[in-house]
């Protein structure tokens, strides 16, 4: 049967169609005005120029009584030979693709190279290899946390031009807040953000440090306005649809406001767990108290022991030769008055139960000298609390949370990103883990109690039926409190989805054929629900994602299975276009902690020395650099160059993006989302 042939649309899937072309429609319908332009027998609608376009390339120009395009730099600037390319003599290919193309070919970039050298006369060829020289320079000590030289802030504004173009391109977005772990920079707040690159996978990248007016709720909205508005951007205007908040110094009352506070203006916008370095010190802060008074006591010993030690060069002298994992630990630690918390070091607590007999012994021995009549009243002070029963159980029970905490931590300090099912999954496990210690000696503890037969390791201590009675009531309680606080981070307005979430995971789809058929659509609708509720054209038209649903578990079943959900529904997304726009607001989703683990260190190296003499300006340089700069074999000092070239001169900076100073009133992103999923190729 012959086939009626009828004028086509492309549809989303069509390799010509890209994202700022927002002339296809979501939704794949021609408007009456457009259909009217549709030659009769052809397959194709005439494109027409987008006037945004203008702003987006500099270079650009357009005609609308010729109907044409054409490149100013190239028209101008080229060779006799090269006057027959399109975009000299005028062009109609109305494809962002098209000028994209154009400004990365050699013809524009030779021609660019003369436009720059006729503005700027003074930039010699000689004149632009020193200088070049030293941007490499001032970029590698700006790499290393040195303090920043003038020219390095220039590396910063491309790397902020790059981020802004890539938050404008990812179809969504997600933040998060690291309020830092330092009460030196208590005042301070690092925002990040998450989005999909060009090849689909999720990026984080720092966005600006921020100083906090106020440590409230509304001093970090205030701060996460001021971070967007550094690029030109406003956080309203991108479909931001994950928000996590690290670091110790905000609490855990502060964070469930701001996830209210954040819900209640943008309620799409899922407020999910990511868990700080060292969550045992969060844990700490928010369990001692009256009730639990023993921790204190058992930090305010553990201080004065390692001090007695630290701040004599003789007592230092003598530990070494006697206990030499302890005093490496203690030399380490540098000014113990000023560690937070030493209870929370499992390192020292380890050193110490190592070498405990050899530290008794020495303690015993200073003691009992009665020529150092000083020393010898502090160390038989010292020897009560390390004689003490309760003390020296307390120990082995700590080491047995904090590792908990710490292998649930370091989880989530590698560079994979976590679906937000596992990271609620991985948080729920720590939860029973430290349950179970309540009842059940961990390994620690376990350790202590068969070593101990009337006396520890031959050491008497003291106190010892009273000490136990009062030992299960404190174990309950820091279970109890430590179990509280984790299960604070999981915001219950975001868990069904973050667990709707899990059938995407391969390894929870059950193995039988019936039990597959079935599972994962109750999840499924769930997801759809809250993709719903999402601020972005095209729900409407959202298609039976159930359908997509079952599809994919029919290719599962006949391909013998595949390694990954995520990659095989990028990989056919013609086939799962609701599924591939589901995966692509889950995977930006925050779950990882590696980029505020990143930021902390580049922060405490570049101020280490110099806090009083950087500004908030050129520690965001420094940090831009730090953490979104390339390599530093990688890194191009000629653009860098003409950025400074162009910010000294005052003129516009000649790049495909808009600066950092952009306008905030820009066209809503959040109106266009839909245009850009095309963006992204197969994973």
């Amino acid at each position: 049967m012959e086939r009626s042939t009828s004028p086509q649309v492309l549809d989303g899937d069509d390799p010509d169609v890209d994202s700022a072309d927002d002339s296809v429609a979501v939704d794949l319908v021609i408007s009456p005005e457009d259909s009217l332009k549709l030659s009769s027998g052809g397959s194709r609608r005439i494109r027409r120029f987008k006037q945004e376009w203008l702003k987006k390339f500099w270079f650009l120009r357009y005609s609308p009584t010729l109907n044409e395009m054409w490149c100013h730099v190239c028209r101008q600037y080229t060779v006799p030979s090269s006057r027959t390319s399109a975009f000299i003599v005028g062009s109609k290919q109305f494809k962002i693709h098209t000028i994209k193309l154009h400004s990365q070919s050699n013809l524009h970039r030779k021609c660019l190279q003369l436009y720059k050298l006729r503005m700027h006369p003074e930039k010699t060829e000689a004149m632009c290899r020193s200088m070049t020289l030293l941007f490499n320079a001032a970029y590698h000590l700006a790499a290393e946390g040195r303090p920043p030289l003038g020219p390095a802030a220039a590396g910063r504004a491309a790397e902020e031009e790059d981020l802004a173009e890539k938050m404008r391109l990812s179809p969504f977005l997600s933040v998060i807040m690291d309020a830092q772990n330092d009460d030196l920079f208590s005042d301070t707040v690092a925002v990040y953000v998450q989005f999909l690159s060009y090849e689909g996978s999720p990026n984080t990248e720092f966005l600006s440090l921020q100083r906090l007016g106020m440590p409230s709720v509304d001093g970090y909205l205030q701060a996460l306005d001021r971070a967007f508005g550094v690029l030109g951007l406003r956080f309203q205007d991108l479909l931001v649809v994950g928000l996590g908040v690290d670091g110790t110094n905000i609490s855990a009352g502060t964070r469930a406001s701001l996830y209210v506070a954040v819900q209640k203006t943008f309620p799409w916008i899922l407020c999910l767990p990511i868990m700080i370095q060292r969550p045992h010190l969060e844990v700490l802060d928010a369990i001692s108290g009256k009730e639990l008074c023993c921790l204190e006591d058992l930090e305010t010993n553990l201080k004065q022991l390692l001090s007695f030690y630290r701040y004599s060069p003789r007592m230092m002298a003598e530990l070494r030769g006697t206990a030499p994992t302890l005093s490496e630990e203690t030399e380490f630690l540098g000014d113990i008055r000023a560690i937070r918390w030493i209870i929370g070091e499992p390192n020292v607590l380890n050193a110490l139960i190592k070498d405990y007999l050899e530290v008794v012994a020495h303690l015993k021995e200073i003691s009992s000298q009665t020529q150092r009549a000083d020393a010898a009243a502090v160390a038989l002070s010292l020897l009560q609390f390390l004689l003490d029963y309760q003390s020296v159980k307390l120990i082995y029970f700590l080491l047995d949370v904090i590792a908990v905490l710490s292998r649930l931590a370091f989880t989530f300090q590698g560079e994979n990103h976590f679906l937000v099912s596992q990271v609620e999954a991985k948080i729920e496990d720590a939860i029973l883990e430290i349950g179970q210690l309540v009842d059940f000696p961990g390994e620690y503890l376990q350790e202590f109690e068969e070593n101990f037969r009337e006396s520890f390791n031959g050491v008497a201590l003291k106190n010892l039926h009273v000490a136990e009675s009062k030992f299960q009531s404190i174990r309950e309680k820091i279970c109890t409190r430590s179990q509280g606080i984790l299960s604070q981070r999981l915001d219950l307005h975001s868990r069904p989805f973050a667990k709707a979430c899990r059938v995407l995971d391969l390894n929870t789809w059950p193995h039988g054929r019936e039990a597959l058929q079935a599972y994962g659509e109750e999840e499924v609708q769930l997801i759809l629900d809250h993709m719903d509720s999402l601020p972005c054209r095209g729900v409407e038209a959202r298609g039976d994602l159930l359908g997509e649903w079952k599809d994919l578990k029919a290719d599962y079943l006949s391909t013998n299975g595949f390694k990954e959900v995520l990659a095989h529904v990028c990989r056919y997304r013609q086939g799962f276009p609701l599924l591939n726009r589901v995966l692509q607001a889950v995977r930006v989703l925050p779950g990882s902690t590696s980029c505020c683990d990143k930021g902390r260190a580049s922060l405490q190296k570049m101020c280490k020395n110099n806090r009083s003499r950087l500004s908030l300006e050129q520690m965001n340089d420094l940090l831009t650099v730090a953490v979104n700069g390339p390599p530093i074999a990688h890194f191009d000092g000629k653009r860098a160059l003409d950025s400074w070239f162009e910010e000294k001169s005052g003129r516009p900076l000649p790049a495909e993006v808009p600066s950092r100073r952009a306008a905030a009133g820009q066209e809503s992103v959040l109106l266009s989302v839909d245009a850009n999923t095309e963006l992204y190729p197969d994973v």
